[in-house]
């Protein structure tokens, strides 16, 4: 079995174009699945935050 700690002093390779820019589009789409989730989410520590504000005055 190889051990892969011997390759971290190596120089790294270059990736192939294709890859790459799948690998960036799939990034992107799931930052922006995050964005909208955050979007039609409720923020739970905010919520109770504020009600909890609101139960002092």
């Amino acid at each position: 079995m190889d051990n892969p700690f011997k390759n971290i002093n190596k120089p790294l390779h270059e990736v192939p174009a294709e890859l790459k820019s799948r690998v960036m589009r799939d990034i992107a789409t799931a930052k922006l699945l995050m964005e909208l989730a955050n979007l039609f989410s409720l923020n739970i520590g905010s919520v109770i935050e504020r009600t909890i504000k609101e139960r002092n005055k």
